[in-house]
């Protein structure tokens, strides 16, 4: 009976390390991670508080909300709620790299996206400048979630805003997110897909991730 007891629990651990290696071999996984990667998004959430400033460093992504939290001013484009972004200080030069975040709908089916716009300030929160964050790009494929993506040169600035304009909400990003694929695979298998159409509305609230670097932007794009 001893030994019986011994040959089932060494089937069993047998069986647990056959199906973990399996798992870990998955070729499907190590192709979704190779190109991909494990993460769809590993930015945590800001902790700071919505009526709070955003304190951005360089190279150090942040992750934030402007929602029905945040305040809301009127601004050179119109009303809107905002964000305070601010820079460990003042930069000759920097690069503001944006990820608005798809986010489901909470008025019907669907997801929706934040429009960007940028307000550069003084220490009284006096708007200096507005700039707008165009053009912006799509970024969708699998495992990750939808993302416009954008790139803006900025010149001595220390302090922000990220606001949205009025006449944005109700409207879409619209964009070819792909056109038509057809081509032989290095197995010679030969593939085709449908061009992929992408209407993404604009709403007054939102999710992104901003970023900033010392590297100039080539174009506004990222």
């Amino acid at each position: 009976m001893h030994l019986r007891r011994v040959l089932v629990l060494a089937f069993a651990l047998a069986g647990f390390t056959i199906g973990a290696a399996a798992c870990a071999a998955n070729p499907f996984v190590e192709w979704r991670d190779r190109l991909f990667g494990a993460k769809a998004d590993d930015t945590p959430l800001s902790a700071t508080a919505p009526h709070e400033a955003i304190e951005l460093d360089f190279d150090r992504p942040e992750r934030f909300r402007i929602d029905e939290a945040s305040f809301e001013r009127d601004f050179p484009e119109g009303k809107s709620r905002y964000r305070v972004v601010e820079l460990p200080r003042q930069v000759a030069h920097a690069t503001l790299r944006i990820r608005v975040r798809a986010v489901p709908n909470d008025r019907g089916r669907g997801n929706t996206v934040f429009k960007p716009v940028l307000y550069l300030l003084d220490d009284r929160d006096k708007v200096l400048e507005t700039k707008d964050v165009d053009p912006l790009y799509i970024d969708i494929r699998p495992f990750k979630p939808t993302r416009l993506l954008a790139c803006v040169n900025l010149e001595k600035v220390r302090r922000l805003a990220i606001a949205t304009t009025p006449k944005a909400v109700g409207t879409s990003f619209d964009a070819t997110a792909r056109g038509k694929l057809s081509a032989p695979s290095k197995g010679k298998f030969y593939y085709s897909t449908d061009p992929m159409k992408v209407k993404l509305p604009y709403a007054a609230t939102g999710e992104l991730v901003v970023e900033l670097s010392e590297q100039p932007a080539a174009d506004q794009g990222c």
